[in-house]
């Protein structure tokens, strides 16, 4: 009987090991890997990763996960959201244009519920959150204006017409999320002048830097700046 108890638990807990390994690899699937038409990496560094999803109405993205990361939206909609344990979450109604939202590493599917294609930037944060006394805390001027302070980043939303200047300022590790077609120069703390193309609902990383800027265009510049903390 002893020796019988021993099997059966042997065999429970291989039983047990083999679900978990089972379960495990499904809640860490990379979503550019299992839903490849819908998750495209646009660009990455040492700090982020950012990502363009699209999903079109009825479509869902399969199981899958996402480190720490904040969401850009370029087209807001109806998204359901289920985890791996079965419960589902409903997007609000900050699901919307220009949006940014917050969200905790998690594995989910999506489904798009409503009649329109939602469209947004993911920028997936690699490295732990900071902690408050070691990491930066980034500050930008007017006409920047902060939309957002999380663990990871703070988020800046711009918006400058033609003609419109930007002082002397300090980037650290940044995402620009672009809402408008747009040109600016920027100067560098040197005096070297770049001429900077902005496309509409495209996204760059850029690393530290310090420069001024001026939009040379003949329409509003919008963006939004993650500066990595």
């Amino acid at each position: 009987m002893r020796s019988d108890r021993i099997r059966w638990g042997v065999m429970s807990l291989v039983g047990a090991c083999a679900l978990a390994l089972a379960v495990a690899p499904a809640r860490a699937q990379d979503p550019v890997k299992v839903a490849g038409e819908q998750y495209k990496v646009i660009s990455e560094n040492d700090s982020v990763r950012v990502l363009d999803a699209t999903l079109a109405p009825g479509a869902k993205a399969a199981m899958h996960s996402h480190p720490d990361l904040e969401v850009v939206v370029l087209e807001g909609g109806a998204v359901k959201w289920t985890f791996a344990d079965g419960k589902s979450r409903l997007s609000g109604p900050e699901m919307k244009r220009g949006a940014v939202l917050f969200m905790k590493g998690e594995a989910h599917s999506a489904e798009n519920l409503g009649k329109t294609t939602v469209h947004v930037v993911l920028v997936e944060f690699k490295k732990p959150a900071p902690e408050a006394a070691k990491g930066r805390s980034p500050s930008l001027p007017m006409p920047y204006k902060q939309l957002a302070d999380d663990t990871h980043a703070r988020v800046f939303e711009l918006t400058a017409l033609p003609g419109g200047k930007v002082s002397e300022h300090t980037h650290g590790d940044h995402v620009i999320v672009s809402l408008s077609d747009s040109t600016a120069d920027v100067t560098d703390k040197d005096g070297k002048k770049e001429t900077m193309s902005f496309k509409k609902d495209t996204a760059l990383v850029g690393g530290p830097v310090t420069h001024s800027g001026v939009n040379t265009g003949k329409t509003p510049l919008s963006l939004i700046v993650v500066e990595v903390k």
